[in-house]
C-alpha cells in the first residue's frame, strides 16, 4: 500500500488527542476525517476516519453484541467520511473562485475593493463581523475575507463559478481505489431548478462563491483540489495500492501514478493564488497562531463551513511551499472554527511526516532527507 505506517499513526492519533482537547472545552466533535497526499503522484500517505471500529472483531465473526455496538452508533463510525460523507467546504472553495474570476478577469488579484464589514448589494457579511477596509485578492485569502469573494462571486456569475469547480474535479468521485465514494454536488442554477423547482438568486450566487449554497464536497475531493494547485495544475487519481504480489512474493500487477487532466488555469493564477496561501500560514493570517514560524515553508487555508446551524472546521495545507511534496487535510464535524479545530491535526500530521518535535528523529536521519516516508 501507499500507507506510509508512522504517519498513518501519527494521524490517528492527533485526531484521538483533537477530540479529547475539543471535549474539555465543550464542544463535541460528531465525527472527524484526515487524509496526507503525495500532490505530485496522488498516492494516499495516511487516511483516518473518525469515529471507527476494531476490524479485528470481524476477524473470526462478530458477536451481536459488538455488531449492535458498532450499528447502533449514532455517529456512524462504518462510513469512510474522508470519501463517503459531503460537507459544504466553506473557505477552503475560496480557491476555486479565485481561479475561476482571475481566469475570466473579472478582477485583478491588486485590484483593491472596501470591505465594511459586509456587501453593498446583498447583506452578506463576515464570519465574524470583522471589516477590513481596503483589501486585495492575496490579503483576501490571508484573512479569509468574505466580502471581496462575494464580489468574485457577483461579478464572476454562477455559471462560470459552477464550471471552474467541476474542471477542479468537484461534483464526481476522485476514482480512488476504495468502495462508497460519494460524487459531492455543485451549487448551479441548473441544480436548483431540478431539485426545488426555484428560480437562482444573486445572493445564492455570493454564498456559493464563499464555499457554502448548495455545493458538497468530501475531505479527499478538497485534498486533490489543493494537490492540483500544490502540484502546478495538474490532476491525480488517488490510490492506495502500490503493488499486489503473487503466493510467492513476485509482484502480479503494479499500480503508478495516474494523471486523469489538468486544471484550465494559467501559471501566473496558479502563482497568486499560491502567494495568498502562503500569506495564510503568515502572523496575521488565519493559519498564523500555528504556522508562521513552522521550520519548513509551508502553505494552506482554514475554512469553516455551516451545516444545520453548526460550524465544520476544515485545514488544508502543503509543504514545502516552493516544491510540494505532501498535502494534508482534515476536518472536523461541528466543532467551530477550522483553524482551531483542524488546524492543530494538520500540524501534528506535519510534523510527523517531517520529523519535527516529539517526531524527530537523529542528526543522521535529519540530514539523509526531509520527508516521512519509508
Amino acid at each position: 500500500m501507499t500507507l506510509d505506517a508512522n504517519l498513518q499513526k501519527a494521524a490517528e492519533d492527533a485526531i484521538d488527542s483533537q477530540v479529547k482537547i475539543l471535549a474539555k472545552s465543550g464542544i463535541y466533535a460528531t465525527g472527524a476525517s484526515a487524509v496526507a497526499i503525495d500532490p505530485n503522484s496522488g498516492a494516499v500517505l495516511a487516511m483516518v476516519s473518525e469515529p471507527s471500529y476494531d476490524p479485528n472483531r470481524f476477524s473470526k465473526g462478530i458477536s451481536t453484541a459488538d455488531w449492535n455496538q458498532i450499528i447502533n452508533n449514532k455517529n456512524h463510525p462504518m462510513q469512510n467520511r474522508t470519501i463517503a460523507s459531503m460537507y459544504p467546504p466553506g473557505s477552503l472553495f475560496k480557491v476555486v473562485t479565485g481561479a475561476a474570476a482571475l481566469e475570466a478577469k473579472v478582477m485583478s488579484p491588486t485590484e483593491r475593493i472596501f470591505d465594511s464589514g459586509k456587501h453593498w448589494l446583498v447583506d452578506k457579511r463576515n464570519a465574524q463581523g470583522e471589516a477590513f477596509g481596503w483589501i486585495d485578492f492575496y490579503e483576501a485569502l490571508e484573512k479569509s475575507d468574505n466580502v471581496y469573494f462575494y464580489e468574485m462571486g457577483r461579478r464572476l456569475g454562477i455559471d462560470k463559478l459552477s464550471q471552474m469547480a467541476r474542471e477542479f474535479g468537484l461534483g464526481k468521485p476522485t476514482g480512488i481505489d476504495l468502495a462508497g465514494e460519494a460524487d459531492g454536488n455543485v451549487a448551479s442554477e441548473e441544480y436548483k431548478k431540478k431539485v426545488f423547482d426555484q428560480d437562482w438568486y444573486l445572493g445564492e450566487t455570493m454564498d456559493a462563491a464563499i464555499g457554502q449554497s448548495y455545493t458538497l464536497t468530501t475531505p479527499i475531493q478538497m485534498a486533490m483540489v489543493y494537490s492540483s494547485i500544490a502540484n502546478g495544475g495538474f490532476k491525480y487519481q488517488p490510490y492506495l495500492v502500490n503493488r499486489i504480489d503473487k503466493l510467492d512474493g513476485s509482484p502480479l500487477k503494479i499500480y503508478s501514478p495516474k494523471r486523469v487532466g489538468s486544471l484550465p488555469v494559467s501559471k501566473a493564477t496558479l502563482d497568486d493564488i499560491h502567494t495568498g496561501l502562503r500569506m495564510v500560514m503568515s502572523k496575521d493570517g488565519t493559519g498564523g497562531m500555528l504556522f508562521h514560524d513552522y521550520p519548513v515553508s509551508i502553505a494552506g487555508k482554514s475554512g469553516t463551513a455551516e451545516t444545520n446551524g453548526l460550524d465544520n472546521g476544515w485545514f488544508v495545507a502543503y509543504a514545502p511551499f516552493d516544491k510540494p511534496e505532501i498535502v494534508v487535510l482534515c476536518m472536523f464535524e461541528h466543532s467551530g472554527f477550522g483553524a482551531d479545530s483542524a488546524a492543530p491535526v494538520v500540524k501534528e500530521i506535519m510534523d510527523a511526516y517531517f520529523h519535527f518535535g516529539k517526531y524527530a528523529k537523529s542528526a543522521a536521519s535529519k540530514d539523509s532527507g526531509t520527508g516521512g516516508k519509508s
